[in-house]
């Protein structure tokens, strides 16, 4: 089943020679493209969010953590001093699949949205879109539903592409192979064949962001109106050509080229039925993209924040992209750090993959990572921890080191058990499970686990950051406790849901 607005985009002919071995799913690193190259050196000193006092082994494998979390395979792509310097596939795209290379296709997901922003502010910078108008008043075909939150406070571009419009829904899960796919006036009033999530406004705009791929879509729409072009047509004139993204585009790969796509897998390793969710909502996911073009992406937008001759932005449109607008937010990225260590990306997730663009302008490094599967968040994290000690780049991205305490029967009375979120809808219940040897197991119940260890934080789990800590009771155990990951936005809290045998 194809998009709607079916554009195809010409493969690279020429496939460079491949030297690799891959014995087993998830079990081998695969090199690419380049005949000669060697595994690079930030494949073998990968860290973890949290390294314990007097660890040995605190440098870990990319093969061996590919196959701890699951992963069948990787693609990475790395900037620095303005050029991409290495390319790399490690893995197979699916069992028995071919090995993934760096011109391998794989979802974009979410990393979409700054290349959906960067094309809108093209068409600002030609005068065919305004940062700050009224999009109701801009709107032909379909309107944001009226609502008391909009008196006073109209939906700009800039409070879309920030995510501080007060437009939900926050995300979409795709469809399977062979559903009907709505148009997108269906997805927007959330109408059969689409899911009951119609794009409305759930908070007064501008107060306050909030992640929202149905913002997203009504760019969409501004956009195509106000242009008269289809949106893959004016991505692709608008960002894909500019950029030399030649591999990429919002067409779904036919049959034939199945061998060069990544194939989507859920947690517990398995593959996507179908290989992927289909997913029509362009603007906010459904982008297919190699590293290397995310990477070239990253180099034309950072070309533009550099101010350099031929950028594609104009400077003042340029900076305002990359300073946060709303929280972390700018026009199309999340923004942080300061000075040399200035930076912006996006990280993106559909069903069964992952992704993680980040840019460092001032000194003109960064890189693209892309995997197929659900588990590859916590492995794409301690991949970038490596790149930035490989490249010396200006945010060391230092783990947390902590002291591990011994597990006791007192933390095992407190802590194990079945938990579920309260404030988090649609999220299944995960289980604190007593494993020995000093340790826990975090089981998320799709097949995702990790171990988390007793310390002075509570629980903590050094592959992913976790800390759970208790709320409530005193002592005794645990009623009430709260989740969080270092570095995250905040903490969420969860209640027991059966009571302690």
């Amino acid at each position: 089943m194809s998009h709607p607005n079916k554009v195809t985009h010409k493969r690279v002919a020429a496939k460079a020679l491949v030297v690799s071995m891959m014995t087993a799913l998830c079990g081998a690193i695969v090199q690419t493209a380049e005949a000669g190259q060697s595994i690079p050196a930030y494949a073998d000193s990968l860290r973890r969010a949290v390294v314990f006092e007097n660890e040995p082994g605190s440098k870990l494998h990319l093969a061996d953590r590919m196959e701890r979390w699951k992963v069948p395979g990787v693609s990475v792509a790395i900037i620095d001093g303005c050029k991409i310097v290495d390319r790399h596939g490690f893995g197979i795209t699916r069992k028995d699949g071919a090995k993934v290379q760096s011109d391998t296709l794989f979802q974009a997901a979410s990393v979409t949205k700054p290349v959906a922003a960067f094309a809108a502010l093209r068409l600002v910078d030609q005068g065919l879109l305004s940062l700050d108008s009224d999009v109701n008043v801009e709107l032909k075909g379909w309107k944001v539903p009226a609502s008391p939150f909009l008196e006073g406070h109209p939906i700009t571009l800039r409070g879309i592409l920030s995510h501080s419009a007060g437009l939900v829904p926050g995300g979409y899960g795709g469809y399977s192979h062979g559903e009907l796919l709505p148009t997108l006036l269906q997805t927007l009033n959330g109408v059969e064949p689409a899911r009951p999530k119609p794009v409305q406004v759930a908070y007064v705009p501008g107060s306050d962001w909030r992640y929202s791929g149905g913002g997203y879509l009504v760019a969409q729409l501004l956009m195509t109106e106000k242009a008269g072009q289809s949106f893959d047509k004016i991505v692709h004139d608008q960002v894909l050509v500019p950029a030399g993204m030649i591999e990429s585009g919002f067409a779904e790969p036919s049959t034939s080229a199945r061998a060069g796509v990544a194939a989507g897998h859920v947690a517990d390793g398995t593959m996507v039925p179908g290989g992927w969710h289909v997913y029509p909502e362009l603007a906010a996911a459904s982008l297919w993209s190699t590293a290397p073009d995310l990477a070239s992406f990253g180099l034309a937008v950072m070309k533009t924040v550099r101010e350099e001759p031929d950028a594609a932005l104009s400077p003042a449109l340029a900076n305002q992209m990359a300073t946060a607008q709303a929280g972390p937010r700018s026009l199309g990225f999340v923004v942080g750090g300061e000075g040399k260590a200035r930076h912006f990306g996006h990280d993106g997730a559909n069903e069964g993959y992952n992704s993680s663009l980040i840019l460092y302008p001032e000194t003109c490094q960064g890189a693209a990572i892309m995997a197929n599967s659900d588990n590859a968040k916590p492995l794409i994290a301690e991949l970038l921890r490596s790149i930035a000690d490989t490249y010396h780049w200006p945010d060391a991205m230092s783990s947390t080191v902590m002291k591990l305490n011994p597990q006791s029967s007192i933390a095992v009375a407190r802590f194990q058990g079945t938990y579920g979120f309260t404030d988090i809808a649609g999220v299944a219940p995960f289980k604190i499970i007593p494993a020995g040897n000093g340790s826990f197991t975090f089981d998320r119940g799709d097949g995702h686990s990790e171990p988390l260890y007793a310390s002075k934080e509570g629980l903590v789990g050094p592959d992913s950051g976790i800390i759970i800590k208790v709320v409530s009771p005193a002592n005794g155990p645990a009623e009430i406790i709260t989740y969080s990951r270092i570095g995250g936005r905040g903490a969420a809290e969860a209640k027991r849901v059966e009571p302690m045998p």
